[in-house]
């Protein structure tokens, strides 16, 4: 059986080397988290999704108006 293949372009061989890897340990360290900066980042994230959004409608709508006002003047 083949021992190398090659597909998309690429050389692929059975062969694999495999390395040890090191252990690593985790040091669980409590955190102070304040709920109040949290809810304020949600509000803030909040009111600029909502202008993201008015502005994309706002442009939508821009667009469909000089479109339509465009079709209109070469008829």
């Amino acid at each position: 059986m083949q021992k190398t293949y090659f597909h998309d372009r690429k050389h692929t061989s059975e062969k694999k080397v495999h390395k040890k890897t090191i252990p690593v340990q985790y040091i669980d360290q409590k955190r102070i988290v304040d709920i109040n900066k949290l809810l304020n980042r949600v509000k803030i994230d909040k009111k600029n999704e909502t202008k993201r959004q008015i502005v994309f409608y706002s442009s939508v709508i821009l667009a469909l108006t000089l479109f339509s006002t465009f079709i209109v003047v070469i008829k």
